[in-house]
């Protein structure tokens, strides 16, 4: 609901101004050093403000306007609810140095330090770069709440990229490649692969959020009956050890001081280490045993019509039963989800304006493109990054850091009316609003990623 918000009134020597939500008062404000303060409903002061006939002429000129005759027969208050009288004096006392009048102007915010100046080029050069385009000045955009944010404090940046796809794989992680220079071969470091473009098309500044982050990869439990790991041993040797499956011969020599690749002297059968003919034989005669109780328990079951798994047989008649060779196996990487949440309070008609400017941005930057009826472009894509100062150098070490190959926004929400009311100036702009912004990494971490942090970093 609107809030309809009175002139001011002198009660008792002092200036106070009257919020009325649906013909009820809903908050007092009382001027102090030219500041309107709102004043605490839980007070003997609130009590005697809001029972002062000032307080009922407000109350009458917000429900009836002009209309002195219907306003006659008023002779009390209205009142919001305690707890909403509690949650709106809440709300004001946050934004006290917003609140602005019907007959007040608002101030002109203080520009941000990447918005002018002479330090602009110490922060971004590529984003605030000026060039001409048909006799008119154009500039990346560069946006921040609030507009005098300091970027020396920690603070945290979005920056919005183009999709790119120079490759059918872009999920690799910083690797080492040859170069061949006019005066010999070296060695360079690669980044890992990513789909961000590398024209930039603008960046947020924004206050430190909470910060986590959560990394996982994916295990699995796996079993192998007796029959299985017997394939699975052919299978190996059929791989000539792994050679024909991409396993190295470094990875090779590795499993076998650790003993899990026969051993010097060693073979292997079935999957496990065999030393000796003896043990050799002790091992087909169990395994052989290991079908006959399968091929039992299946021709039972069958004859009957039931179901007789080797398992039960096994336990009821001799307490054993097969060994499934149970671990757990690694099954891939998991790809990091972040999200965050940012309350807005305008405190001038300009800081509104940006506000507004940068909820349109990061909707300008999830949205798909439209080429034609059978296809869509990708969405942009962005970096996320906390700092604390102008260049690349700045990141936190302190808290985590964000894949540099981009990140999606998929998902934005925003609250207009957090508290469950509307309230807004005079130009319809939002006293507070929240936005809540859910970002996924656009390819997994890897361990070559972490090495390439500084060692006094939480890496990423």
């Amino acid at each position: 609901m609107a809030v309809k918000k009175s002139r001011k009134y002198e009660v008792d020597g002092a200036k106070y101004a009257f919020d009325f939500i649906s013909d009820k008062l809903a908050g007092i404000k009382k001027v102090v050093n030219d500041v309107l303060t709102p004043v605490d409903p839980t007070t003997n002061e609130f009590d005697t403000v809001s029972s002062s006939d000032e307080a009922l002429d407000a109350y009458k000129v917000a429900k009836y306007g002009s209309n002195k005759a219907g306003a006659a027969s008023e002779t009390s208050i209205e009142k919001l609810s305690d707890e909403e009288l509690q949650d709106y004096y809440n709300t004001g006392k946050k934004s006290q140095t917003n609140e602005q009048f019907v007959e007040e102007d608002f101030d002109s915010p203080t520009p941000i330090a990447y918005n002018t100046g002479s330090n602009v080029d110490d922060y971004q050069r590529d984003e605030r770069k000026r060039f001409i385009f048909f006799g008119k000045k154009i500039k990346s955009d560069i946006m921040a709440y609030p507009v005098d944010i300091d970027p020396n404090q920690d603070h945290f940046k979005i920056t919005r990229y183009r999709y790119a796809r120079p490759d059918v794989n872009q999920s690799k992680p910083p690797r080492k490649e040859d170069l061949v220079p006019p005066f010999g071969l070296a060695r360079i470091n690669v980044a890992g692969d990513g789909v961000r473009g590398s024209k930039q098309l603008g960046s947020i500044i924004l206050p430190m959020p909470k910060a986590t982050d959560v990394n996982g990869v994916e295990w699995g439990k796996s079993d192998l009956t007796t029959s299985g790991l017997a394939a699975m041993g052919l299978a190996r040797g059929m791989s000539l050890g792994g050679r024909l499956t991409g396993k190295t011969d470094l990875q090779r020599a590795i499993d076998m001081n650790a003993g899990t690749g026969g051993g010097a002297g060693g073979t292997q059968l079935f999957g496990v280490e065999q030393r000796g003919l003896p043990d050799f034989f002790n091992r087909t005669r169990q395994f052989g045993q290991a079908r006959m109780a399968q091929s039992i328990s299946q021709f039972a079951g069958n004859r009957f019509g039931v179901d007789l798994d080797a398992d039960t047989f096994l336990a009821r008649t001799g307490g054993q039963v097969l060994n499934p060779n149970s671990e757990m196996l690694f099954q891939g990487p998991v790809i990091r989800d972040f999200s965050f949440k940012f309350t807005m309070i305008a405190r001038s008609e300009e800081e509104g304006k940006e506000i507004r400017k940068i909820i349109r941005f990061l909707k300008l930057g999830m949205a798909p493109k439209f080429r034609n009826t059978v296809f869509l472009e990708t969405p942009d894509v962005f970096t996320l990054e906390y700092k604390n100062g102008k260049t690349d150098k700045d990141q936190l070490k302190t808290v985590n850091r964000f894949n540099p190959g981009g990140l999606a926004l998929t998902t934005m929400n925003v609250d207009y009316a957090p508290n469950g009311y509307w309230s807004a100036y005079r130009d319809s702009q939002p006293v507070q609003l929240s936005m809540e912004l859910n970002f996924t990494e656009l390819r997994p971490i890897y361990q070559q990623d972490q090495d390439i942090t500084p060692e006094d970093s939480v890496g990423y």
